[in-house]
């Protein structure tokens, strides 16, 4: 009878011993990599002011409500932001500092060379309110298109007109150990999109050429919906492909 009670006494025992270990909770980062879960990207959409305009009707796209706050997009996905009268570019590129508008001897003293205007040359004439697609190149290789804008009522040659727009292609992913480094009001080579938001903010317009081709438009006022930045982007890489920014004068 004895042995049969320490039995029977050392079994409640393992019986309340193992409802106790069933209490312990659970360490979800247990054999979790601490790097590992410092590296996962939040892709929520970036607050809007509560001041900014919702349109009665909005956008549909499908691809950009990963990365902003869709609701302040219309059905052709404008919003009513802007980067502000005030706003001054800062941009770098391949070494060099770049504004717009700007002059070609501006570039030529900076050490950037015309190489291609199509059937333009700086003598030739631009008629009034016409526009000229060039490419300028520096000494080391690296490339920069350009477009000249004559604003003014009469005709005049090419080397007086402004530059009034540069587009720089991203060639971080096809030449990471030799690319040419850019930084456009803080918007660099390697960011992914989120980043791009939380540099520039909401875009004033998007637009998105198929699925892994999208631009995002930065409209410095209302007034002028080609100015400013435009951001072109792969959404499916999460990578920026080309940057423009562009000031009509």
């Amino acid at each position: 009878m004895r042995l049969r009670s320490a039995a029977a006494a050392m079994l409640a025992m393992l019986v309340l011993g193992a409802a106790f270990c069933g209490c312990d909770p659970v360490d979800k980062n247990y054999a979790v990599s601490s790097d590992k879960t410092a590296t996962v990207k939040d892709t929520a959409p970036k607050p809007v002011s509560d001041d900014v305009k919702r349109p009665d009707i909005m956008s549909d796209d499908m691809v950009m409500p990963r990365f902003v706050d869709i609701s302040v997009f219309d059905e052709e996905n404008y919003a009513d932001i802007y980067l502000g009268k005030k706003f001054k570019f800062n941009v770098t590129y391949a070494g060099d500092e770049f504004t717009v508008p700007t002059k070609i001897s501006d570039l030529e003293k900076a050490g950037w060379k015309l190489i291609d205007a199509g059937s333009f040359n700086t003598e030739s004439t631009v008629y009034a309110r016409e526009s000229v697609n060039a490419v300028f190149a520096n000494d080391e290789g690296a490339q920069i298109k350009a477009v000249f804008f004559n604003s003014s009522n009469s005709s005049v040659k090419l080397e007086k007109c402004n530059i009034v727009k540069f587009r720089i292609e991203n060639n971080f992913y096809t030449s990471p150990d030799n690319y040419n480094a850019f930084s456009v009001n803080g918007v660099n080579n390697m960011m992914a999109v989120t980043d791009i938001i939380d540099t520039l903010g909401t875009p004033s317009h998007f637009y998105g050429l198929s699925e892994t081709e999208y631009y995002l438009d930065y409209f410095i006022s209302e007034d002028d919906r080609r100015n400013g930045i435009t951001v072109y982007i792969n959404p499916v890489e999460d990578s920026v492909t080309a940057v423009e920014f562009s000031y009509y004068k």
